[in-house]
């Protein structure tokens, strides 16, 4: 929800410039003489980047760790059409949009857009994805929706965050970064085999950063954290046919909330309001300032089978999350109606999945089958306090439960296996059940089903370059909100069907990968938040199926091997965005939030031995005239050991 905003059409523009420089001994030029294979799993299956038609970024374990990147809020800065705000009263809860598409408000009864999945387990919530994860190996964003292999909530794209598997040898790596603000990370991580056939790793990471904005009163400053994530993994190997993994994950985070300021006003305001002009480095509050902190885990139980007809696996998965947020916004009464707010969240979820992946011994078709069932239950329990009127609002203390099951298909065929041609085709069926208690108002249910097709065709024109057409569509679940006047007043699902013509090529022996996408996209019942007019209580909301849109845009990824330790990666994203229609409202007078018309990421990296390095980053966004900027240093050093058992 919350995709769109009513107030006056402006460009935006964002930028982002990523330059890194290791520090230490140079590797031997022939381990980087060409650009590595990335092997990805966005299509239920490990394969080749340039050989799966979907514009993707991969992420390995090496970049997230030069660039910092510990949790999913991390990674909007460095991709492209992908977008990042924290939710305003709680920096643990990260809104992410593709394309123009995302959602903005994490309630129990309501979903997100752009499909969050570790290991392949849904995250249903966005609330804790701001905290870290321990012994990341990649991470994937896929760009447009994925309706097919990943269903429901994914019609602005999904993340796939995949982490590292116990290996057969014993190994050990400890890790240090610094930077200004008091920022420390540390990350722990020990391999180790228990015999032939069983293997365990275990992994802890520590994410420290003093507040942004000193607070000259009582509490910690403004934009503080303390993070720390752990994993246990343990894999027993039976046989050749059999494997099984299991892995707990453990989140927690004490964090205070963002300060708020406006830098800029429109002509009628200009001059009225004593604003602050620059951004302020210290502030004070008339009440202590209260921390926030969040807690997940998890359980997942993976077996994956190797018979006759291909890979069977059974994906397992019991996930608890437990948030409470606190927002006061009383320092600067110019940002928001609100003066602070709480808010707390539990949720706890049951996923089961069921994956056949195989091919036809003639080697002409592929398929990925599968079942899928899930289940959660969550309790939010909200005060607001209104600042001009010095008035608590009426709490919000809500039940849902939320169920949903699947079956989908993905078939690609070839009319040989030598075929330079391929066309796939896949399709999913949805049902949701949702059922919410408002101890103030009442109960309401609502079921929902979708149909979600899929086809691709694509040409492979040489070994190393490849062109594809695709039709997807996406779907989000309807559902209820929380802080609508009428809670007791369900919004139906919203729909995205995309079309995208891309490319996939290396040059120059493979030293310079140029990949790219242009597409176009329909944007149907589209759910919108309206701030219902005359009513007393401000913070209340009422969303309908009341918006349609259209999104273009295009999407290059330049990845070049300029010599044998020196490599450029570059990245570009456009948006065109524009909301056709709004029932009941002049469409002129909204937007869509957070799709900025330009995004650029450029990155350069001299390759060293990873004992010592050191990065400088630069970012900026613009737009809607207000400008922003930030610069930073980082530094770190790596101790690791491997041998044999």
């Amino acid at each position: 929800m919350r995709v769109a905003s009513r107030h006056t059409p402006s460009p935006l523009l964002s930028q982002t410039l990523v330059a890194a420089l290791t520090l230490g001994t140079a590797l031997p030029g022939s381990a980087q003489n060409v650009l590595e294979e990335v092997i990805v799993t966005a299509q239920k299956k490990a394969e080749n980047l340039q050989e799966t038609p979907i514009s993707l970024v991969s992420m390995s374990a090496e970049t997230l760790r030069r660039l910092g990147i510990g949790s999913v809020g991390d990674i909007a800065y460095h991709v492209p059409n992908l977008s990042m705000t924290p939710f305003p009263n709680s920096p643990n809860a990260p809104r992410l949009f593709i394309r123009g598409v995302g959602s903005g408000d994490p309630q129990v009864t309501t979903d997100t857009s752009v499909g969050v999945y570790m290991d392949g387990v849904y995250l249903a919530r966005s609330i804790g994805l701001g905290l870290e994860v321990a012994d990341i190996e990649r991470i994937e964003v896929l760009r447009g929706p994925q309706g097919t292999l990943y269903g429901r909530n994914t019609t602005g794209g999904a993340v796939n965050i995949v982490t590292v598997r116990p290996e057969s040898e014993l190994s050990f790596s400890q890790a240090f970064s610094a930077g200004e603000l008091g920022i420390f990370k540390s990350r722990s991580m020990l391999n180790l085999p228990l015999g032939e056939t069983l293997a365990l790793r275990a992994a802890y990471v520590i994410n420290e950063r003093d507040g942004m904005v000193e607070n000259t009163g009582q509490g910690d400053d403004f934009g503080s954290h303390d993070k720390e994530g752990g994993r246990l993994d343990l894999r027993w190997t039976l046989g050749e046919a059999l494997t099984l993994d299991y892995a707990y994950d453990y989140s927690d985070g004490t964090f205070t909330s963002h300060y708020y300021q406006l830098l800029d006003t429109n002509a009628f305001f200009d001059g009225v309001l004593p604003i602050p002009r620059s951004r302020q480095e210290r502030a004070a509050l008339p009440t202590p300032f209260l921390s926030g902190d969040a807690t997940t885990r998890g359980h997942t139980l993976t077996l994956t089978l190797n018979t006759p007809w291909g890979e069977l696996r059974s994906i397992t998965a019991d996930r608890r999350l437990d948030d409470s947020a606190y927002q006061d916004y009383s320092a600067n009464p110019f940002v928001s109606v609100i003066q602070n707010a709480v808010a707390e969240t539990d949720q706890e979820q049951f996923s089961q999945e069921l994956q056949l992946v195989g091919s036809n011994q003639a080697g002409t078709l592929d398929y990925v089958l599968g079942l899928y069932y899930f289940r959660e239950e969550g309790e939010v329990f909200l005060v607001d306090r209104i600042a001009l009127a010095n008035l608590t609002l009426p709490a919000v203390d809500v039940s849902a439960e939320n169920t949903a099951t699947a079956g989908f298909a993905q078939l690609t065929w070839r009319p040989g296996a030598d075929s330079p041609w391929e066309a796939t085709l896949g399709a999913r069926y949805t049902e949701d059940e949702r059922e919410a208690v408002n101890r103030s108002i009442g109960a309401v249910d609502e079921r929902f089903s979708e149909f979600t097709p899929s086809a691709v065709l694509r040409y492979q024109l040489n070994p190393r370059a490849s062109l594809y057409g695709k039709v997807v569509t996406g779907y989000k679940s309807g559902g209820f909100n929380i802080r609508a006047a009428d809670f007791t007043q369900p919004f139906d699902p919203e729909t995205l069907t995309s079309w995208e013509l891309g490319f996939k090529s290396e040059w120059l022996q493979q030293r310079l990968r140029v990949n790219g996408a242009a597409f176009y996209a329909d944007y149907e019942d589209m759910q919108l938040d309206i701030v219902v007019p005359d009513q007393p209580n401000p913070a209340l909301t009422q969303t309908a199926n009341a918006g349609k849109a259209s999104i273009a845009g295009l999407e290059l990824d330049l990845d070049a091997l300029l010599t044998d330790q020196l490599r450029l990666s570059v990245s570009l994203g456009l948006l065109d965005a524009e909301i056709d229609r709004v029932e009941g409202d002049d469409e002129r007078f909204w937007v869509i939030q957070n799709a900025p018309e330009q995004q650029l990421s450029v990155g350069g990296l001299q390759s060293y031995r990873p004992t010592a390095w050191a990065m400088r980053a630069w970012r900026s966004r613009g737009g809607t005239g207000l400008a922003a900027g930030s610069s930073r240093w980082r530094c770190g050093c790596a101790i690791s050991s491997t041998g044999s058992t």
